[in-house]
């Protein structure tokens, strides 16, 4: 694997209706000195685990 790779660009379609949600999340992200893609991966593994979780350990 080489050492200069690089991620590739993907877009995300927010809703007008989830518009202040997202800003909401790109200000917390900066406030952390987080990018938003790093925030929304966060965000996804946090989710997926919870999900893929048995459901009785919920």
């Amino acid at each position: 694997m080489s050492s200069d790779v690089r991620g590739k660009r993907v877009t995300v379609y927010v809703r007008e209706t989830d518009l202040d949600l997202w800003r909401r999340a790109k200000e917390y992200a900066e406030e952390r000195r987080m990018t938003s893609s790093g925030l929304v991966m966060l965000a996804l593994e946090r989710y997926l685990d919870e999900q893929e979780r048995p459901a009785d350990e919920r």
